[in-house]
């Protein structure tokens, strides 16, 4: 996994949890994956429904490596069949 803001890698959820990572975040509508301890005290707050979102000051002016990994990954598909004897 990786930080939605500053790409820091991390190995495993579980080591995730113990370190204090959260799974998902908003800014705005748009929901983000991951964000690490240093980040989330720097730019997250609890919104009035409970959900971590982006402070006021940010919302809309970070990028995110989540959505930079959108764009340079591809899913490809194929179906491979046997034929009948």
């Amino acid at each position: 996994m990786i930080c939605s803001i500053c790409g820091m890698e991390i190995e495993s959820i579980d080591e995730a949890i113990d370190e204090g990572w959260i799974p998902y975040f908003y800014d705005g509508e748009t929901e983000h994956a991951f964000i690490c301890p240093g980040c989330s005290e720097v730019f997250l707050e609890s919104g009035k429904d409970g959900e971590m979102e982006v402070k006021e000051e940010y919302q809309g002016k970070i990028t995110y490596k989540d959505e930079e990994d959108r764009k340079k990954h591809w899913v490809m598909g194929i179906v491979v069949r046997e034929q009948p004897r």
